[in-house]
């Protein structure tokens, strides 16, 4: 085997990886997403790591077809989605008014 077939063929590897990579970020990002209650408790911030996370490395997979790319991309945006509502809901707890009696 050449060198430079053998760097194809990491570089093939490496993506593969990275492929995993995104995807188990992206679950478990939109499962934490899910369960935080608010943008202080942990389960927020290790979706917003996942979120960064994947940001980073999507660009630098090499070789993604433009199905699986598009997939990932709404996936990244549901992401920002589900950590934009703790966000909401606290505004809207914040802001809310009071009754009148």
């Amino acid at each position: 085997m050449s060198r430079e077939s053998k760097l194809v063929e990491l570089r093939r590897k490496t993506d593969r990886e990275l492929v995993i990579l995104v995807q188990r970020e992206l679950d478990r990002g939109l499962t934490l997403a899910g369960v935080a209650a608010t943008i202080e408790s942990p389960s927020y911030a290790r979706a917003e790591d996942a979120y960064r996370k994947v940001k980073a490395v999507l660009p630098l997979i090499a070789g993604l077809d433009r199905d699986q790319q598009r997939e990932f991309e709404l996936r990244l945006n549901e992401l920002c989605a589900a950590l934009d509502r703790p966000h909401s809901e606290q505004m809207l707890q914040h802001c809310a008014v009071a009754p009148l009696e």
